[in-house]
């Protein structure tokens, strides 16, 4: 995946931490309105109708873009941690409770417009780009980085990381607890089921379940066949909820 020109980052000013600090617990409206007003000094954009809930926390701010009518409710992490590394959530963005993003080295993440993430989802790595209108429900990891650890001499902490990149293609729909690994791309229009583990990539319109991941099926497929894969999907879902 070739990354988007980025500028060089900056460390945290006393400005972004004062901000933070002073207005970033505020409830309801009043709050509401003086962090959509008062963060365009530290963001590299904060789009109008934006809506970030009290108890948000950023890292680097001004390698952090907001578009237009983004809603950020309580908890949610984003850290745009790493020189010139950048994060940008567009129009209609919506990250649910808990949300945790943050990019290594010079990384970038992008989560395109109208799209949803479900409470307490991870998003972490180098690369990862998610298209429009998709929808990743709760508790679900997006992992675009690995460890390396070949030399059995050394602590795998010590060895450093590999980065290939993500991409979610517009208009996929991921159930809750599925894992993406570094390396894939889930193909446009996609249905993954509960619980799925992505180690490979995913053509267009495929529907998949299982640990790991297979197509058991395509989207636009023949009525009975529609129904017949539904209903396996509905039985994995089940199997990984009891």
């Amino acid at each position: 995946m070739t990354a988007p020109k980025i500028t060089p980052g900056k460390q945290p000013t006393w400005l972004e931490s004062l901000l933070i600090t002073s207005i970033g617990w505020i409830p309801l409206s009043p709050g509401r309105i003086l962090r959509r007003l008062l963060y365009r000094q530290i963001f590299a954009q904060v789009g109008d109708r934006t809506d970030i809930q009290p108890h948000v926390e950023f890292a680097m701010t001004q390698g952090i873009e907001l578009g237009y009518s983004v809603q950020l409710h309580r908890y949610v992490r984003i850290r745009s941690i790493g020189q010139g590394s950048r994060i940008h959530l567009h129009d209609y963005a919506h990250l649910d409770r808990g949300v945790d993003i943050k990019t290594h080295r010079q990384g970038f993440i992008e989560v395109g417009e109208n799209t949803y993430i479900g409470p307490y989802t991870c998003l972490s790595g180098d690369a990862i780009r998610i298209g429009k209108n998709c929808m990743i429900a709760s508790h679900s990891g997006i992992y675009a980085n690995n460890h390396n650890f070949a030399d059995p001499t050394r602590p795998i902490c010590q060895q450093g990381n590999s980065y290939k990149g993500i991409v979610i293609e517009e208009d996929s729909w991921l159930g809750s607890g599925v894992r993406v690994l570094d390396g894939v791309t889930i193909g446009r229009g996609s249905v993954v089921g509960s619980g799925a583990v992505f180690t490979k990539s995913l053509p267009p319109y495929s529907i998949a379940v299982g640990v790991p991941a297979k197509v058991i099926g395509r989207r636009g497929e023949s009525q009975e066949a529609a129904k017949a894969v539904e209903a396996e999907v509905h039985h994995v879902i089940a199997a990984t909820q009891s």
